[in-house]
């Protein structure tokens, strides 16, 4: 293989340097005694030197990567000029490939190791030879190649501070790294203490570049219906030919303009705020109520500009995502499609979800609709999440009935919760923001839903399921997986809550949807992973499952039924009814809230399952490796103390190593609403009677020989929801008065659970 001039003399340097090193030089290790964190000021010289002991010896099959590695120890080494030679050879390597993250990777370092080399050979100062390197090559760089570069180089340090300091505990007190470990410490080193460098000089450098790209319009001002006006930000792609298609988001959170990134695939980009919400995040906004046709009227807007081509898809995550079926299901001609991720369900995942209201409903308002309502003064200067769960402490503690949640949460009445808390059943007031049945019946556009396992699926499952009952012919595909809202939006780690994902699952979502986007609007191929209407990651076989729908009536199902005998230890799991009847009993007292600050553990794996205020049953050890997948359906047999229960259901597979697998998010549900959210029908309290239930959630997993199926039935009693004291009344009513004693729940040997089984 023949390599460029620069290339060749970095070799011969090598071999030179190699063939006079003393034999010990070859030993696979690196004397090294880690700083004692990233911002030690010895740390630069122990990597320094930890850097030159490794280029002489360096070795690597791969060119590319040898070359990548190379220029990344050599400027930690100090050797700028031989740094940014090594990655003007790597930078030529690629030319012509594809623009991948080895790629990226030699942009990144080279404009560090350009600067760096400029910085001492013409002894310019670093943020002048920075800001030539940064010019020289990122222009270049066609749009799409240019913003990953900047997305990336606009990393905060902070981010790349922890790995730093985890390496360097790693290898404390060790005396020594191997090779290839050096080599990935040096690289994590670079990563954050380049970007101590140039953070600072990056926002006037990025600006400057996007400014040159594209053509934005901020507050551009919308008239609508009833004299209002939509506040939007509007960017173009610089050098377009001829008109675009449009991509609208329609929110009240300013975090979410992404009408930039949009312009950088190819559309106008367009962020448009809710009415009464302004680009700068000010003024107060009554959510839902006016959202579809403003919505409507905004994609008109965009359709008679002289830059679109007529056509309009709708983007949104949560409450945007309900902006898109909000606006879609008065079918505006120019909208085309919508693709949403983990979209909002007025009343049916939000305020309330299984009809329980959650207190996240009021921090949400205050963040996003209530102009002007600070949290209670007592909590002003303390850390947000903190402040807020010391605030649910303090309404769990109190005597006060849920109707006074406002006042105890933000220290003020709010019309707006109260008008959510007059509604505490699926009723016409909510249901006038979803599309009704013969709205999804004629919607006939392309429609992505994205969710996950882990708390972002209720609304889109709801809105997929909706669609294809009312549309059997719907082109409406759902993609799920093991994530959770956050890990959607923001990209999916390797990592989520203690839970390690398959690498078949991890996948940058939002980037799909514009390569779904790409299919609808440009005709680009359709993403290998939406070959079907649904789309699932199975957990634990690394793998992607497609298929017409997530149930279908020909799939057999695993039914195992509660063992109500009496036992020491957890109830069992049954094939079948346990013989001899019996029951399995539960009794919480609401009234006690010494758990008032005792923590909700969230971890999706773990060693230790939290029972408090449930029921454990566990199966027996499965015979085979068992895929299941779709939702948990059950059959309470129930003996009520009182007269209403909010129940919580959590399923996990218990593995041979004693780990806990959390199979989806728990679902609480309030057993008057269960499987009617509409109408409330009181239990008969002292009386056996059956509770039919399908839990709100999906999920897909490969359950392993040998593992266990583990079920966990509770009563819910949390500082964060409101609390149901089961007397009957209105729930906003009850106070803690109306407990009398403990709540009690009897199951009988009728009692089961079902799920899907086996693979589509």
């Amino acid at each position: 293989m023949k390599h460029p001039v620069h290339l060749r003399a970095v070799r011969r340097a090598l071999v030179l340097l190699v063939l006079c090193l003393p034999a010990w030089a070859w030993a696979l290790d690196f004397g090294f005694r880690a700083p004692r964190n990233p911002d030690d000021p010895a740390a630069v010289d122990v990597m320094r030197d930890l850097a030159q002991r490794i280029v002489p010896v360096y070795k690597e099959a791969d060119t590319d990567v040898f070359l990548a590695n190379v220029t990344a120890l050599q400027i930690v080494g100090g050797a700028y000029r031989a740094a940014a030679d090594s990655n003007k050879s790597l930078r030529g390597r690629q030319q012509g490939k594809p623009f991948d993250a080895l790629a990226e990777r030699a942009i990144l370092d080279g404009i560090y190791a350009h600067a760096r080399a400029i910085e001492a050979n013409e002894r310019l100062a670093f943020a002048k030879a920075y800001a030539r390197s940064f010019q020289e090559l990122v222009p270049p760089l066609d749009n799409a190649q240019a913003a990953a570069v900047m997305a990336r180089l606009a990393t905060p340090p902070a981010v790349y501070r922890e790995p730093v300091r985890q390496a360097f505990d790693r290898w404390r007190g060790k005396g020594s790294v191997p090779q290839a470990d050096a080599v990935a410490l040096v690289r994590t080193w670079l990563a954050y203490e380049s970007r101590r460098s140039f953070a600072a000089l990056l926002p006037e450098l990025i600006a400057a570049e996007n400014r040159s790209r594209y053509m934005a319009e901020a507050d551009v001002r919308i008239p609508v219906r009833g004299g209002a006006v939509i506040h939007a930000n509007v960017v173009r792609p610089g050098g377009a030919k001829g008109a675009l298609p449009a991509l609208l988001r329609f929110t009240l959170d300013p975090a979410e303009d992404d009408a930039q990134r949009s312009a950088v695939k190819g559309y106008v980009g367009v962020t448009a705020y809710v009415r009464g919400r302004t680009p700068d995040g000010q003024g107060a906004v009554w959510p839902f109520v006016r959202d579809g046709e403003d919505a409507a009227a905004v994609i008109d807007w965009i359709a008679r500009q002289p830059w679109s081509d007529g056509r309009v898809g709708m983007l949104g995550d949560g409450y945007s995502g309900y902006a898109a079926w909000a606006a879609a299901r008065r079918k505006p001609a120019a909208l085309k499609a919508i693709a949403t991720i983990a979209p909002m369900a007025p009343g049916i995942d939000f305020p309330m979800a299984g009809q329980i209201y959650r207190n996240s409903m009021v921090r949400w308002a205050q963040a996003h609709a209530i102009a002007g309502a600070p949290q209670a003064d007592a909590y002003a200067d303390v850390d947000p999440d903190e402040s807020w769960q010391a605030l649910d402490a303090l309404w769990y503690r109190g005597d006060r009935p849920y109707w006074d949640v406002d006042r105890v949460l933000l220290g003020k009445r709010s019309r707006l919760i109260r008008t959510w808390l007059t509604h505490p059943s699926h009723d016409r007031y909510w249901r006038k923001f979803l599309p009704s049945a013969e709205q999804f019946a004629q919607l006939d556009i392309p429609v992505l839903g994205i969710a996950g396992y882990y708390g972002a699926q209720a609304g889109a499952l709801y809105f997929h399921n909706e669609h294809r009952r009312n549309r059997r012919e719907a082109d409406t595909t759902l993609l799920i997986g093991p994530y959770d809202a956050a890990s959607i939006r923001l990209g999916t780690a390797p990592q989520l809550r203690g839970y390690t994902l398959d690498p078949a699952a991890r996948v940058d979502l939002p980037e799909l949807r514009y390569q779904w986007f790409d299919h609808v609007f440009k005709g680009a191929k359709k993403p290998s992973l939406l070959q079907d209407r649904v789309n699932y990651q199975v957990m634990g076989a690394d793998q992607w499952r497609h298929a017409p729908a997530l149930e279908t009536p020909d799939r057999s199902r695993l039914r195992l039924y509660l063992d109500t005998r009496k036992r020491d230890g957890p109830h069992g799991l049954l094939p079948s009814p346990a013989e001899g009847g019996g029951n399995a009993r539960l009794a919480v007292d609401l009234a006690n809230r010494r758990d008032a600050r005792m923590p909700w553990p969230d971890a999706l794996r773990t060693k230790q399952l939290q029972t408090r205020n449930s029921i454990r049953f566990v199966s027996d050890p499965l015979p085979k490796d068992t895929e299941i997948d779709g939702s948990l359906r059950g059959e309470f047999d129930i003996t009520p103390s009182r007269q209403d229960v909010d129940l919580s259901v959590s399923l996990y597979e218990l593995t041979a190593s004693g780990d806990y697998q959390l199979l989806f998010e728990p679902y609480d549900f309030r057993a008057s609403y269960a499987g009617h959210r509409v109408h409330r029908r009181l239990l008969r309290a002292g009386e056996r009677q059956m509770l039919a239930f399908t839990a709100e959630r999906a999920t897909a997993r490969k359950l392993a020989a040998g593992s266990r199926i583990v079920l966990v039935v509770g009563i819910n009693k949390r500082p964060d929801r409101q609390v149901n004291y089961g007397s009957g009344k209105d729930v906003n009513s009850e106070t803690i008065a109306d407990v009398k004693r403990p709540v009690r729940v009897r199951w009988h040997e009728r009692s089961h659970i079902e799920i899907q089984t086996g693979t589509p």
